[in-house]
């Protein structure tokens, strides 16, 4: 029975190859990126205090103004066409492809463990 030493051994060797992977890379790489730029960090903030307003509205029940949809609308087209959000949009999109296809690699034997057993 494996000590939890070889599993962790085996995790870090699988963070090394994820961290390898050229989607990961691109993925913080775009991260990076996107940090950098204030343009595109404006566009995020601008939009998510925005969303958060309309949320607010509607989890108090309280109507959404046709402005406050159309300010969210035009805060989406513009973040659609900042380079920097698109790449990691595409970034995030190939990243987390890479991840879960790990994780179902590492669920495909603990499933197995949900299974009944089957009569001898």
């Amino acid at each position: 029975m494996p000590e939890i030493e070889d599993l962790l051994a085996k995790a870090r060797t699988l963070g090394e190859a994820l961290a390898a992977h050229p989607s990961v890379q691109g993925y913080y790489a775009t991260q990076r990126a996107v940090r950098a730029d204030q343009v595109a960090q404006g566009l995020l903030q601008a939009y998510q205090t925005h969303a958060a307003r309309m949320h607010e509205l509607e989890a108090g029940r309280q109507p959404v103004e046709v402005a406050d949809k159309q300010k969210l609308r035009e805060l989406e087209a513009q973040m659609a066409g900042n380079a920097a959000l698109k790449a990691l949009m595409r970034a995030q999109a190939d990243y987390i492809d890479v991840m879960n296809r790990v994780n179902q690699a590492m669920d495909a034997p603990l499933t197995n463990l949900f299974q009944p057993e089957k009569p001898a």
